[in-house]
């Protein structure tokens, strides 16, 4: 089941910048802690098509799911340098904020709650600000439609990982 998107919008304007708040929510079959490694920069690359996160920090072959790690993206024409903020399995949270030099920096927080031994909701938050003109183009392109139909593919996704 998948929860109506709750979203924010901030339209102040600060020069060039912009930012859009977007938040939502699913249900996965499974408990908490088996459904956060999948939130993970390495337990992503399951499920998320293009998704090839390269490790900067901790210099090692896989990305470290710890706090102040660092790792580069380059999907869909964009290169981005992620780091992980909280990485919490105890907690089930994973928070990143990804930079997308000359266009937007991005802050992710993923919050996993349990709902029983084998169900659990998945809180996924975005906070997108531009950078610059093409960063505005971005912000104003993630509506909430969009966000609440990106929820139900991650869903998806997820599911068909596992089965």
């Amino acid at each position: 089941m998948v929860r109506p998107s709750q979203s924010k919008i901030r339209q102040k304007r600060i020069g060039a910048n912009q930012q859009v708040i977007r938040e939502g929510s699913f249900e996965l079959g499974m408990s908490a802690g088996r459904a956060l490694p999948f939130f993970t920069p390495e337990g992503e690359r399951v499920w998320a098509k293009g998704w090839d996160p390269k490790p900067i920090f901790p210099p090692q072959q896989n990305v470290a799911f710890q706090a102040n790690s660092v790792f580069r993206l380059d999907q869909e024409g964009e290169r981005s340098v992620w780091t992980i903020l909280e990485a919490d399995p105890q907690k089930y949270i994973a928070e990143y904020v990804c930079v997308v030099e000359g266009v937007r920096l991005s802050r992710v927080r993923v919050e996993i709650q349990p709902l029983g031994e084998e169900r659990c909701r998945v809180h996924v938050r975005y906070v997108h600000t531009a950078t610059s003109q093409k960063g505005l183009h971005f912000v104003a392109s993630v509506t909430e439609q969009d966000y609440a139909q990106k929820m139900l593919d991650w869903q998806r996704m997820v599911n068909a990982s596992i089965e």
